[in-house]
């Protein structure tokens, strides 16, 4: 049997064979970042004192100089930063996206501050005994639903309740505060109504629905729209300007829920801000045409400095609703998919989910297997190929399916099913890899863009705004002066660090020293390379 060709055959064999050999050479580039980079990530201070390591911060702020503080020398607290920092650059682009049902409803920068200070004069006419910058119970308002948009508003202090929260932990919250004001969305309101009675919560503020599905008399009920409008009928009034060190947020943990409230100052907030912008290099700077998707709960503070972040930076960021193990993933994948974010944050359980969803439905075939095996290849010599011969045939369909085809780089928060190779060669992202805590302002560590040999525990090097050490752990067999990598607890330092737990001054001083340094509980080695490698918790 013989095969004959016409010439538009010969053309079309000739074009997939050219382009097949030009991804080819296109692959066999040099790594990403130069390797004297990769090996040297951290400065390292020349003196250490007996029974802790020496000092590591970022190459960027090295010992001896000031650490990152803000963004511009006008900016102290979130109030000017929204004002300096957001409101004069990007008036008109899209900001805040709500899922609703079928697709994403936006809101202009210019319309969503605008809200922000309807909202301030409607709130502060209907309850006039919440107080701006007192420091105390008099300027607490909850927030107990999933991610929203009506975080932060001028001088007050929010104390927000994750959407998965258990009846005993937001028991304890109230109590502990001597809360007053709870805003609550409707998905939650039985469960805030079953609890409230006997509390100190007088005022409920529904994020949706009506007053009337209240019947107790007994609480003031107000609704979130109703009150913008309300405010947008008010003359303006002076709007309450914090310093750097009134409280912006108590910040308590769902998953333990009688821990204590985390007290986050405005300065904690913007030096966070601050130190995710200057560690992107150049090519990946974040700009309009961005769009950021947190998956992290309304009380994890490394989501809230996120969406700060790419609020100043001019892109828009979308609030989809939280994956619930009940609920289909690839339902949950549609959602995100509409986004279309450029950048996604999320924990590592429900990456592990997604991960676990692609392989069901593509892992078994074999131009699958290849080109993963082709990508983790290229990853082990320090480049992530992203336009080879298996990404036009395999996986720019999954990019498109599973995230909207646009992501650019995930934040992973303690990558504990080691899911980061797996979304860099499938995704074709950058996974940024952090250790967070919320007595840091949500970061303490992160991994720089480009390394692609840590594994689930490396957690990248110190922030511009913080520094890190490491102090005996002897109890646990680990010592600084170990060999070959120091090792002990991690301990952190900087404009970034809590001022200590809400009405808890004994428990403050069992982990923040006279020096400032907060004693994580994380127990941790440092590479030659100045990363920190995680090894458990005390």
């Amino acid at each position: 049997m013989s095969i004959e060709l016409d010439t538009v055959s010969y053309a079309l064999l000739a074009s997939i064979f050219g382009a097949t050999a030009f991804l080819s050479l296109r692959s066999s580039h040099g790594s990403d970042i130069h390797p004297i980079l990769l090996n040297s990530q951290a400065d390292v201070s020349r003196i250490r004192h007996v029974g802790e390591s020496a000092t590591y911060r970022s190459r960027m702020y090295p010992n001896g100089s000031p650490l990152l503080s803000t963004v511009d020398r006008n900016i102290r607290s979130l109030h000017e930063l929204f004002h300096v920092g957001i409101k004069k650059r990007f008036s008109q682009q899209p900001f805040l996206g709500q899922f609703n049902h079928a697709d994403y409803q936006w809101a202009s920068y210019d319309k969503t501050l605008g809200d922000v200070e309807a909202l301030f004069r409607g709130l502060s006419a209907a309850v006039p005994g919440l107080q701006v910058k007192s420091n105390d119970a008099s300027s607490f308002v909850g927030i107990y639903g999933h991610h929203s948009s009506s975080c932060h508003v001028h001088g007050w202090v929010t104390i927000p309740i994750g959407a998965k929260s258990t009846s005993s932990h937001i028991d304890h919250v109230i109590k502990t505060t001597g809360l007053k004001v709870l805003a609550v969305d409707t998905a939650h309101l039985d469960q805030i109504l079953s609890l409230i009675p006997g509390t100190s919560v007088n005022t409920l503020i529904l994020l949706n629905g009506a007053a009337s599905l209240v019947a107790d008399k007994t609480v003031q009920v107000l609704v979130l729209d109703d009150l913008v409008a309300k405010g947008q009928k008010l003359a303006p009034a002076e709007l309450a300007v914090p310093d750097a060190n009134t409280i912006a947020s108590i910040n308590f943990s769902s998953a333990s829920p009688s821990d204590p409230g985390v007290v986050l100052s405005h300065k904690n907030y913007v030096a966070a801000v601050a130190s995710q912008g200057v560690t992107l290099p150049q090519q990946q700077r974040v700009g309009v045409n961005d769009r950021f998707l947190c998956n992290l709960p309304i009380d994890n503070a490394f989501g809230y400095v996120l969406t700060l972040f790419f609020g100043c930076s001019g892109a828009s960021v979308a609030f989809a609703p939280e994956y619930s193990q009940s609920e289909r993933v690839a339902t949950y994948l549609e959602t995100v998919a509409a986004a279309q974010p450029t950048v996604f944050a999320s924990t590592s359980p429900l990456l592990a989910v997604i991960r676990d969803h692609i392989e069901q439905h593509y892992g078994g075939s074999f131009l699958f297997r290849r080109g993963y095996d082709k990508k983790l290849a290229n990853m082990e010599n320090g480049r992530l190929v992203t336009d080879s011969k298996y990404d036009m045939l395999v996986f720019r369909d999954i990019q498109r399916k599973v995230f909207g085809g646009k992501l650019r780089w995930i934040y992973l928060e303690n990558d504990q099913d080691q899911v980061a190779p797996f979304f860099r060669a499938v995704m074709n992202a950058q996974v940024i890899q952090v250790l967070n805590q919320t007595e840091t302002c949500g970061t303490t560590t992160s991994s720089i863009f480009y390394d692609y040999q840590g594994h689930g525990t490396t957690v990248g090097v110190p922030l511009p705004c913080n520094e890190v050490k490491l102090m005996d752990a002897a109890d646990q067999g680990y010592r600084c002066d170990d060999l070959p990598n120091p090792r002990g607890e991690v301990c952190v330092r900087g404009i970034n660090v809590f001022q200590g737990y809400w009405q808890a001054p004994e428990l403050t001083l069992d982990v923040l020293d006279a020096d400032g340094w907060y004693m994580t509980g994380w127990l941790a080695e440092i590479l030659p390379n100045g990363t920190l490698n995680l090894l458990g918790r005390k």
